[in-house]
């Protein structure tokens, strides 16, 4: 086998064009099946990086024209205490403001939030707390969570930074936490305060929605069915209550992962196939091309069979140069898209940055692309083996 490996390299290095060839077709078929792979599996395959994420769930406020609709806060502040399937019901709105007073003026984006916002995701801060219903009220004093971004870039990451106070478009807000970076969601965000606090009038409009959507978790061993069942008729009541801004209106609850996906999934199912069909495409063109150069070297082989080199010892030389060929054509594309000074461990994190399981992940992938291709070089080598013994039996 050492043999083998050793004549492998000196033929692979004796011919630079040929091996150029099968290795930068290798690393463009396997380089598009793991980059977008590595998509699918983080937008499809990986669970949402949540605490029991099944039991996540969205909100919307639908009309007799439309199914997703944004909610009255009115209507939420219903929704939430009326409610007996979720174990925690959230509210946001997005927002900006301008961060005056930390240095340069800094446009940063906002949400404004209600206090079970984070309770949902099961979110705890990196310092300091999250809002209470306290803060959650009109008239409350003004305060504001930040994200760890905003904490590094302005504050130094200092830990005094809790009941520090900022300016936010004129007005001044103390800071009560910090949120971790690893909470990215719908965009990411640099300051969270609490919604109720705005104190805009046509907030306690029924009929003003106002773009607030809302999120829940479902309580343990409750489904999404029971829990819309719950929600039409606290619509229901609203409808009956508040008939001038509530008739027709209804709730839509879905689950949170595809309500997130969308219509991306069959997309990406698309372009995975296509991407599989691209490496399909490159394997058949080296196992060709392998099969094209056996034949320049019929006489070669035909003279080890003479000096008694047996058929299995053939294959195994012909397969061994096609797995060398295959394993610089997977690690060409790791140099070219991360450079020599990466270890593996450091590319599969760079793959998938908020996947738990990366490592793993990259490691099947490019395992998993590497068989693809070593079963296509297996045809070729069966097909060289035949062509040797034709070449030495006429001999």
């Amino acid at each position: 086998m050492t043999q083998d490996l050793r004549y492998a390299v000196r033929t692979i290095l004796k011919n630079p064009g040929f091996s150029a060839v099968v290795v930068l077709t290798l690393a463009l078929g396997i380089g598009a099946n793991v980059a977008l792979f590595s998509v699918v599996n983080g937008v499809l395959l990986n669970p949402l990086p949540f605490p029991q994420p099944e039991q996540l769930i969205t909100i919307d406020q639908s009309k007799p024209n439309f199914e997703f609709g944004a909610i009255p806060y009115p209507n939420f502040l219903d929704m939430q205490r009326e409610n007996q399937t979720l174990s925690a019901m959230g509210i946001y709105r997005n927002s900006s403001f301008t961060l005056l007073g930390q240095g340069e003026a800094e446009r940063v984006s906002a949400r404004m939030i209600s206090a079970d916002y984070f309770k949902v995701y099961d979110i705890k801060p990196t310092i300091g707390r999250t809002f209470s219903a306290e803060d959650d009220r009109k008239g409350a004093e003004p305060v504001a969570l930040i994200s760890e971004r905003l904490w590094k870039n302005k504050f130094n990451s200092a830990a005094g930074v809790v009941q520090t106070d900022i300016t936010l478009d004129d007005k001044s807000y103390r800071v009560v936490g910090v949120i971790p970076s690893s909470f990215i969601f719908l965009g990411s965000t640099d300051v969270y305060v609490p919604i109720a606090a705005w104190g805009a009038p046509q907030l306690q409009n029924r009929g003003a929605a106002l773009g607030i959507h809302g999120f829940g978790r479902l309580k343990p061993g409750v489904t999404i069915a029971q829990a819309q069942a719950d929600f039409a008729g606290i619509m229901n009541r609203l409808a009956e209550a508040y008939p001038a801004t509530n008739k027709g209106n209804g709730a839509t609850l879905t689950s949170l992962k595809p309500a997130l996906v969308g219509g991306v999934q069959s997309v990406l199912l698309l372009l995975l196939g296509a991407v599989g069909f691209v490496l399909l495409i490159a394997c058949v063109n080296v196992s060709n091309l392998m099969l094209a150069r056996s034949t320049g070297r019929a006489r070669e082989f035909a003279i080890r069979a003479a000096l008694g080199a047996a058929r299995w010892r053939l294959l195994r030389q012909s397969l061994i140069e096609s797995l060398l060929l295959s394993i610089c054509g997977g690690l060409q594309d790791c140099f070219s898209r991360y450079g020599p000074h990466k270890s593996r461990s450091s590319l599969c994190r760079m793959h998938f940055r908020a996947r738990r399981k990366s490592d793993s992940t990259c490691e099947s992938c490019y395992s998993r692309s590497l068989f693809q291709f070593s079963l296509a070089s297996w045809q070729g080598c069966f097909q060289r083996s035949k062509l040797h013994s034709g070449a030495s039996t006429k001999r």
